[in-house]
């Protein structure tokens, strides 16, 4: 009982996100199924992520516990996969489907996806963590992910009516993605006080990206 309590725990901020995400396209909403199926799709790939950063981390014990490793971590292995495996379900499983129509519609989808993959992360950590995990991640790790995934759709967007370079939209998570876990694997003040700021600075960013999109038309405003 206790662990589906916690599960129960672990799922409240990935939904109420994910509410919030989906509301913000009131003018022409996506597909609901469509969206629950990213989501599911971001879920799924929890697994292999998981198995693939194991993998990768085998071949890092030379370099020990210093920063070196952290940064080697945060970068090269937990950003890279988990981002560069988000983006390619978006491209598949949204653009290529035909499913994208408006700007907009890339960070729905890119920021469903992310919420799918937090919300699988976020039961494993909580159940085998506790409450005070639960607290902590729901307003760091949780909200962290969708804000990756707002950024990714803002890059897919800008590839598909501005001409950009669609590898931004693997990338540049993928890095953000680092920043915070280099923050986050530190384990020392000054990083937990840099993460907050950092996070800050990033719900800043995304919230500045969703109000243009949503005031954005397809035809009439480059993003």
């Amino acid at each position: 009982m206790e662990t589906i309590t916690y599960a129960a725990l672990a799922l409240v901020p990935v939904l109420v996100l994910m509410a919030w995400l989906y509301t913000r396209d009131r003018i022409h909403p996506e597909p609901k199924r469509a969206v629950f199926r990213l989501f599911l799709l971001g879920a799924g790939i929890v697994l292999p992520a998981g198995l693939l950063e194991r993998a990768m981390l085998g071949g890092r014990t030379e370099l020990g516990a210093g920063w070196q490793a952290s940064i080697l971590t945060a970068f090269f292995i937990a950003g890279l996969v988990e981002e560069f495996l988000k983006a390619a379900i978006v491209e598949r499983g949204a653009i290529a489907r035909g499913l994208v129509v408006e700007p907009l519609d890339c960070l729905i989808y890119s920021g469903a996806t992310a919420l799918g993959f937090a919300a699988v992360e976020n039961v494993l950590y909580v159940t085998s963590s506790g409450f005070n995990t639960a607290v902590l991640r729901s307003v760091t790790a949780v909200p962290a992910h969708l804000m990756f995934g707002i950024i990714m759709g803002h890059f897919f967007a800008r590839s598909i009516w501005n001409s950009g370079n669609r590898a931004l939209a693997y990338i540049v998570p993928a890095g953000a993605h680092g920043v915070y876990d280099s923050f986050a694997l530190s384990s020392t003040l000054w990083a937990d006080a840099c993460l907050v700021v950092y996070l800050l600075a990033l719900v800043e960013v995304c919230l500045h990206i969703l109000d243009r999109y949503r005031r954005a038309t397809l035809h009439t405003v480059r993003v």
